[in-house]
């Protein structure tokens, strides 16, 4: 959620369970979570292991500690394995096999995870459920002989801002090569994208199917989030029914020591975003049929573009 005072980047990202320096980001490694015993007592956003403290653990790149997750509607959370010494691997299994719980209680089957790493500078294995209920749910698997755990918090639907799939589309004038509404620049990268020529609210006017990238990519190169914008760029032309906007995160990130000193766009506050960069696939009727947050490869991207597009 995003508060009325200015958030500074470091706060802005580590509500989603990263934190940044520069260009750089590292996932929420233990130096960002306490390490204790997993029981249903234990409190969203910790990851608990048992035996050798050398051993690498599950970690969940999204804000783990409530404000992101909710129930009775689809969710994605992507996560990774963290190694002893904190930062993300770079390496990974094919696949993790991985628990739910609730009230210390295992909710279902077990589930396999996907690999995914196209694009991408770290592996992560994302996974979507709907959860029945809210409260600390709990997620395990096995690492280096030894179980892993962590911990989230999932509320109400309607104690969080963040936009949902299935919710639909709020129509933001957001900021154009011809009227920048204030915020400078319009885009980071360099060269600027080509994602600035209409506004949010006129492309979803269009009744066409909408891709929004809420991005900053100068500020965003490396470490997890990598490089969505040129990502999203490069799969354009497998899309041409579609129509393509991109948004910055900061008004003015040069404004200042912190990108954030001058405020986050009306994009980001509209669409409830504490964290980047999200993308939103809305289908021609305006409605979000995909979100994906924080991480996200040309697989799970291509996935998305592809649930919206017409023959």
């Amino acid at each position: 959620m995003i508060p009325e005072t200015p958030l500074d980047r470091r706060s802005f990202l580590r509500t989603a369970g990263i934190v940044g320096g520069g260009a750089a980001l590292l996932a929420a490694a233990p130096t960002l979570l306490s390490a204790c015993g997993g029981s249903s007592s234990t409190p969203a956003g910790t990851v608990s292991l048992s035996g050798d403290a050398s051993a690498r653990n599950l970690v969940g790149l999204f804000n783990y500690s409530g404000d992101y997750l909710v129930s009775t509607i689809s969710q994605r959370l992507p996560f990774a394995i963290a190694t002893p010494e904190g930062p993300p691997a770079t390496d990974g299994p094919p696949t993790l096999t991985v628990q739910l719980h609730r009230d210390d209680q295992p909710v279902g089957d077990p589930i396999v995870l996907e690999r995914h790493a196209d694009g991408t500078p770290i592996p992560y294995y994302p996974l979507v459920t709907t959860f029945a209920d809210t409260g600390v749910w709990r997620i395990t698997t096995d690492l280096d002989g030894q179980e892993s755990s962590q911990s989230f918090m999932v509320q109400a639907p309607d104690t969080v801002t963040l936009r949902q799939v299935g919710q639909r589309m709020v129509p933001v004038d957001s900021p154009t090569v011809t009227d920048a509404r204030g915020v400078d620049p319009i885009c980071t990268s360099v060269p600027p994208c080509p994602l600035h020529t209409e506004t949010l609210a006129a492309a979803l006017a269009t009744h066409e199917p909408v891709a929004l990238l809420i991005s900053t990519p100068q500020f965003c190169q490396t470490g997890v989030c990598g490089p969505v914008l040129d990502m999203l760029l490069g799969l354009m032309p497998e899309f041409p029914m579609l129509r393509f906007v991109h948004t910055e995160v900061y008004n003015r990130p040069n404004n200042g020591a912190d990108p954030a000193t001058d405020g986050v766009t009306a994009t980001v506050n509209a669409y409830g975003l504490s964290f980047e960069p999200s993308l939103f696939v809305a289908d021609a009727d305006g409605v979000i049929r995909t979100r994906l947050d924080n991480i996200f490869d040309r697989g799970e991207l291509r996935t998305a573009l592809a649930g919206v597009s017409r023959g």
